[in-house]
Formats: C-alpha cells, sequence, structure tokens
C-alpha cells in the first residue's frame, strides 16, 4: 500500500472517530435535540471563526482540503464537547 493511500485511510479513520465521538456524546438526547445541538455548534463555529454555512466541510463536502475537514471537524468536536460539559453542569441528580 503506498504511504499517500495508507495516509488516507488514517485521515478517514479519524474522522470517523471525532464524528462517533460526538454523536455519542449526545445519544441519550432524542434526534431532534440532537440535531438541534448540532446545528447551535454550527453557528458558535461560524461565528466564532466568521465562517459562512459553505465553509464548513459536512454541510459542502468536496470543496475543502483534507487538512481543513480534519481541523474543522476536531473543532467541531472540541465545540461539541464544551457544550456537553455545560450541559451536565445544569443537571441534577434526583
Amino acid at each position: 500500500m503506498s504511504k499517500n493511500k495508507a495516509d488516507k485511510e488514517t485521515n478517514n479513520k479519524n474522522d470517523l472517530t471525532c464524528n462517533k465521538k460526538l454523536v455519542k456524546l449526545f445519544e441519550y438526547n432524542t434526534p431532534q435535540e440532537r440535531q438541534t445541538l448540532l446545528t447551535n455548534i454550527d453557528n458558535v463555529l461560524c461565528s466564532m471563526l466568521d465562517l459562512e454555512d459553505n465553509d464548513l466541510p459536512w454541510l459542502n463536502p468536496n470543496q475543502h482540503t483534507a487538512k481543513w475537514e480534519k481541523i474543522m471537524e476536531n473543532l467541531r468536536l472540541v465545540v461539541g464537547k464544551i457544550e456537553y460539559e455545560a450541559s451536565q453542569s445544569k443537571r441534577t441528580v434526583h
């Protein structure tokens, strides 16, 4: 296997891992709640980085470099984790 192909497969595995981790964080939410959370995360990224919706690789696939996609997916995971931790601090156990 060539080095480029091996690197590309590694990147694909990492991308899947980021997305799976993000979905797993909110697995106990309903699908509608999850979609709202993901939209809110995307809005935070866009406002924080002064981006447009079409700059997000998951909304506009095949228009960005692999490096940009990886950076944005990792940032999305970070913002998602912050959102998750914030929601956990608001929850109370009875």
